[in-house]
């Protein structure tokens, strides 16, 4: 097997080929497939009827992992791709994160060139990638995570961050991405909960919403810029935690707790594909879960577009779940329960077995519309039509300066203080020095979905870096003390101690999830991310101990966590004077936190998950059901949990925050009228600076059918005062919005209701409104 090494001088040449905009006269005689004039639909029917067999089930997969990487340089092994591409090729990846976008380009557009010239009927690929805070490869602006802008609870910020993100995938000729994620980040120990927006339907409906009419706007020719793919169907709340786990529950449980966010984003925004998960359902794998794809997504809820496997997810019908007895078995179950399209990273789809089938009028009719769904996509995002991308816009196009500045805006907004006695924020007349400690105050943590080299200054600035750049570099004074990967090592411990005394004054960064899918070689040693489950939910290694020595120096400490998930924070952590969780970084990530911890900035993200009181605390969600909140019997009667000794209430919750400014939310008012249930409320900047306060809504009505959550979120509104200043927050909800699912019929009760009004779902926090709604 011949790898080759592309000369990126050579390919270069490609860059002015185009696709067929200008049907060719000897083929077919300008068919119609080729009129752009006509919708996806009636293209994706023309060109169908004109395929072979063989080219049917080639479009039911593909080449994700196009290119490789040795010893530092982008690679293309021919021979490899071809032995895929053969009968898998309606869709190409990129390859390793790590390969940056100039390399990557000419490589993929000599290919493109290459299929769409070198085949019967000219069928160009759809490129796919995975696309949550950057494009899939380097070169790009990095954001912060999913999690991370969501904590902004700034939906109009976080639009322009996907309307970055998505120029410059489509600069790079991506048409097709595998986001956003609408799962219920619910179970903490979940290790993908960085991908997701939080535990919360309606703020993920609202951010994924968002996401999807960002991505698929439409350009000056009418394409879909960016396809997207809601996922994945459905998941969240597997058990432990772990990845490909079983999920438990019946239909109310998954309309109601887990599908709002794909009910929405349906409605609202029409996603041209979803991805189901790997969990199985009611103890039937969502890959053949005939009942969960056909019955409940395509026929209840409507969803109109294409269907896919999650990676690999078809063969673990046979290999795991041992519910399928061959690969033919598996894809023909698949193809029956409704998944149209197969991602294979390692070029073994299944569905390549269904060639054999050609006689089976029934997998037949369904390959068809397979083929179609693909098809329609295709057409819908131009790959037909569309001169094929240039390196000059693609230089253009990546990091410039109106992307680095809402990337610089929405990193200072995702920050969430949770702690502050007074420590913050710092006066820098009156700090010398700082001694900044931990492994991950040097890393860009962007999560294992970014394309990021945690340790490479070329993917931004870590925090010590960035206070280097403020303060001078003899001013911050470095002490890794433990590794940021699990290890007995405390040997750095002391000199951690030392810098702290020295300097007076400490920032320690702890977290998880240092590595990316590059990074094979920490793999097995990862401590967040996709794969990874938290049996332990406090610091990994010999992160607390390190805390631990450092405050009990009674050096003041302000602790900075980074990571996608949350932590248990124990009595000696609180010590710290000063609290604030970054998660999943961006390129900015470290010079937002120099500039909350300076008060050039005034924090304002709020949590987007509670988090837990103790391992073992959770369910730990704000949104339970009452009957979840018993604390046992006779004088056992105040904890859910007896040891340790604390409640379903955690005080750390969804929605809170904290500022260096204060708040008043006043003269809040409800009215129910014309099938509108509204709320008004006055908010005041009554502190010494301006700040962001996040106004959020909440709701239950007083009986229902079923089980109704103690409150759920309705609606949120962020707003920037100037000191002494007011704004009136309005909120109109419609009737029915108020309602719920039971059996699969949607029901709105009417009667009395209560609302809350407040700066987060702490009693504390929120005002109390009663109104009747009636129909």
């Amino acid at each position: 097997m011949v790898r080759l090494t592309i000369s990126i001088a050579l390919l270069a040449a490609t860059q002015g080929i185009t696709c067929a905009s200008t049907p060719s006269e000897a083929r077919y005689d300008s068919p119609a497939y080729n009129d752009s004039s006509l919708s996806p639909k009636e293209r994706a029917a023309d060109l169908l009827q004109r395929m072979t067999w063989e080219e049917k089930v080639g479009q039911l997969g593909g080449v994700r992992k196009t290119l490789g990487r040795t010893n530092g340089l982008a690679t293309f092994n021919k021979t490899a791709f071809d032995l895929i591409h053969k009968t898998q090729n309606g869709q190409i990846g990129l390859g390793p994160q790590y390969n940056y976008a100039k390399d990557v380009l000419p490589v993929v557009n000599e290919l493109r060139a290459e299929q769409l010239n070198s085949t019967r009927l000219g069928i160009p690929y759809v490129t796919i990638t995975d696309s949550l805070n950057s494009m899939w490869v380097s070169g790009g602006t990095l954001f912060p995570g999913a999690v991370s802008m969501a904590s902004s609870f700034n939906l109009d910020l976080y639009e322009q961050a996907i309307a970055a993100i998505r120029d410059e995938n489509h600069a790079l000729g991506v048409n097709w991405v595998l986001s956003p994620e609408l799962d219920v980040a619910y179970d903490p120990r979940n290790g993908r909960n960085g991908e997701m927006f939080g535990e919360d339907t309606y703020l993920i409906s609202e951010f994924g919403t968002r996401y999807v009419k960002t991505m698929q706007a439409k350009d000056e020719n009418g394409f879909v810029k960016i396809a997207t793919t809601i996922k994945h169907w459905v998941y969240g709340r597997g058990n432990g935690g772990v990845n490909r786990a079983s999920m438990e529950g019946g239909i109310n449980h998954i309309l109601n707790d887990l599908a709002p966010p794909y009910i929405k984003v349906i409605q609202e925004a029409e996603p041209l594909s979803l991805m189901v998960s790997y969990a199985s359902v009611d103890r039937v794998p969502m890959s053949i879960n005939r009942y969960m794809i056909r019955d409940v997504l395509r026929g209840l809820l409507g969803f109109k577009g294409l269907v896919m496997s999650d990676a690999n997810s078809i063969g673990y019908t046979v290999e795991e779940s041992k519910v399928s007895k061959s690969p033919e078995d598996a894809a023909q179950k698949a193809l029956r329960a409704g998944l149209e399209h197969e991602l294979s990273p390692a070029g073994t789809g299944l569905f390549t077995t269904l060639i054999n089938f050609v006689n089976n009028t029934e997998i037949a009719n369904m390959i068809d519309e397979s083929v179609s769904a693909l098809l329609e996509i295709k057409f819908a995002t131009g790959v037909f039509d569309s001169p094929l991308p240039s390196i000059e816009n693609l230089e253009s196009t990546l990091r410039n300066e109106r992307h680095l500045e809402v990337n610089r805006n929405i990193s200072r907004e995702s920050i969430v203080l949770l702690k502050n006695d007074g420590l913050l924020p710092l006066q820098k007349t009156n700090v010398s020095k700082v001694a900044v400690i931990g492994a991950y105050a040097d890393m860009i943590n962007a999560g294992m979905y970014a394309a990021c080299n945690a340790t490479d200054p070329t993917y931004g600035s870590s925090f010590r870096r960035s206070l280097v750049q403020a303060l001078g570099n003899e001013n911050v004074l470095y002490a890794k003390g433990v590794d940021a990967l699990p290890s007995n090592d405390s040997s750095g411990i002391d000199a951690a101690v030392a810098a702290a005394q020295e300097a007076g004054l400490a920032v320690v960064v702890l977290g998880s999830g240092y590595g990316t899918f590059d990074l094979s070689e920490f793999n097995n040693r990862r401590t967040d991310g996709e794969g990874f489950a938290h049996a332990d939910l406090g610091f990994p290694g010999l992160q607390q101990q390190l805390l631990d020595a450092v405050l009990d120096t009674g050096v003041p400490t302000a602790l900075v966590m980074s990571s996608g998930q949350t932590f248990v924070l124990n009595e000696s952590t609180m010590r710290a004077g000063a609290i604030l969780h970054s998660w999943f970084s961006g390129e900015f990530t470290g010079d937002a936190l120099v500039e909350i911890l300076f008060g050039d900035v005034n924090p304002s993200g709020k949590l987007t998950v509670t988090m837990p009181q103790a391992n073992g605390a959770f369910p730990v969600a704000y949104d339970y059901l009452a009957s979840d909140d018993q604390g046992g019997f006779a004088t056992a009667t105040l904890y859910d949990w007896q040891w340790p000794q604390v409640t379903r209430y955690a005080p750390l919750r969804f929605g809170y925050g904290l500022s260096y400014t204060k708040f008043e939310i006043s003269s809040p008012t409800v009215t129910s009228c014309s099938g509108n249930v509204t709320v008004n409320a006055t908010v005041t900047n009554t502190g010494d600076v301006a700040g962001k306060e996040v106004v959020q809504l909440y709701y239950r009505p007083e009986h229902s059918v079923i089980e109704f959550p103690i409150m759920k979120l309705i609606r949120f509104y962020k707003v920037d005062l100037e000191v002494g200043d007011s704004k009136v927050v309005s909120f109109t909800v419609p009737t029915t919005e108020l309602g719920y699912y039971v059996d699969g019929e949607w029901n709105v009760d009417y009667g009395n209701y209560t609302f809350w009004v407040g700066s987060s779902s702490r009693t504390e926090d929120l005002q109390q409104l009663n109104v009747t709604v009636s129909g």
